[in-house]
Order: C-alpha cells, then structure tokens, then sequence
C-alpha cells in the first residue's frame, strides 16, 4: 500500500502532538482528554492495566479479526498538547473524548457516550477503519490503522486512546470538524517496544497490513455505508 509505505511514519508516534496540517502524508487522530469546566476538584487517576508485552519488530503478529456490529463513532477533532511540532517535526490530529463527563455520562450528547463507552470497554490495541472528516474541506472516505489504548512505549499517559492514522494527504486542516470512523475490525493487542525503531517498523507494517484488509471484501463495501456524511455537489 504506496500510502502507508511512503509516508514518515514517526507521525504515527507522536499522535499525542499538535499539528500543522497539509505538510506529510497522513494524518494521525487521538482522542484526547477534554477538560471539565468548572470542576470541584481534581478526578481520581484511572487505574492502568498490566503492562503489555515487550516485543520486536519481528515478533508481532496480526490478523484480521471481524467486528461485529462494526463500531460507528464521532467526535470532534481539537487541539492537542503542543509536543509534537516542537519535540518530534510532525503533525498530528486529536479527537475529542470526554473523559471529564465519565462519572456523568448522562449529561452528554448521544455521539459523545458512543466514543466514551467504546474508549472505556475496547481491547487496547491496532484496528482497521474506514475514516471521514465529515464537514471538513475534504470529506473523502480514507482508510486508518487505528491505535487504541495507553500508549505503553511512552509513560506519560493518563487515559486510554483512540488514536487512528488516515492514510491520505490532506492538504488543509479541520480543526473543530467532526471526524466519522466506522470500525472493521481487530489486528493485535497493544504491545509496548524498547527500541523506538521497533516502533516504526511495527507502525509501518500495521498501515500496510490494514490498508489489505480494508482493501479486501467485505471491508471494501463500508467505505460506501450511509453513516459517512455525503459531499457536497460541486458547483
């Protein structure tokens, strides 16, 4: 898949960053921790699982494990913590997740307890999607290799993630737009490497291996599903 072999692929690692969009290949989503405004106070630190084996490059083995039903979610595309641009060189896209409304889901809109409830319950690990910015400039419908889960290569995150990589070039950004993902299916669990170079590699044979799967039946079809916003007729 020329797309996820040509692009750098330590965009996918710094998904956690803030972006300036249009300036690689690809773009990478995270669901991001909302703040909660007007809080009494701090909210207890979620507990973190065991930590996942330690692997190679070598060492990961993937299959395509079918959903179902296919997990449909959206959510709003925001700023992120600023580290990427200045740590790292690459830009990256974060997705709204409302971990701030967790003891309440109640007050939330029905799209914003979908994502919550799928980021609380999911295994952690890589999935296959079909994405769409859905009122963003460009609403094409793209293949992502999505990342879900605590990110165990680094050590500074609080909250489990959903952090999928669109395998397109976009050439403006869409912040405050609302990003569609509709969830084909399971690769591997989350796995954590020593070597950033691992790392990479892993990444890079995810997006290939992904970019397959969605390309094979029936992933193919869902790219066409109704939930994906239509385009605009052009004038």
């Amino acid at each position: 898949m020329a797309q996820a072999r040509g692009l750098p692929l330590s965009s996918f690692v710094c998904a956690r960053l803030d972006l300036s969009w249009g300036l690689f290949r690809s773009c990478m989503v995270q669901a991001a921790v909302a703040e909660a405004d007007g809080a009494a106070g701090p909210a207890p630190e979620p507990e973190k699982p065991p930590a996942p084996a330690t692997a190679s490059s070598s060492a990961v083995d993937r299959a395509r494990e079918a959903l179902e039903p296919m997990p449909r979610l959206r959510a709003k595309v925001v700023h992120g913590f600023g580290r990427g641009s200045k740590v790292l060189g690459f830009p990256t896209a974060n997705m709204e997740v409302r971990w701030d409304k967790e003891q309440e889901p109640e007050t939330l809109e029905p799209h914003e307890r979908e994502i919550l409830e799928f980021a609380q319950s999911c295994r952690a690990g890589i999935y296959y999607a079909w994405a769409q910015v859905s009122n963003g400039p460009d609403r094409g419908v793209y293949k992502a290799a999505m990342s879900v889960g605590w990110n165990p290569t680094f050590t500074d995150v609080k909250r489990k993630t959903i952090e999928p990589w669109i395998l397109h070039d976009y050439t403006e950004d869409f912040y405050e737009c609302e990003l569609r993902l509709i969830i084909c299916g399971f690769v591997r669990p989350e796995l954590k490497f020593d070597k950033f170079e691992d790392l990479i590699v892993a990444i890079r044979e995810d997006g290939d291996f992904c970019g397959e799967a969605l390309a094979a039946a029936p992933c193919a079809d869902v790219a066409s599903d109704g939930f994906f916003a239509e385009a605009p007729a052009k004038a």
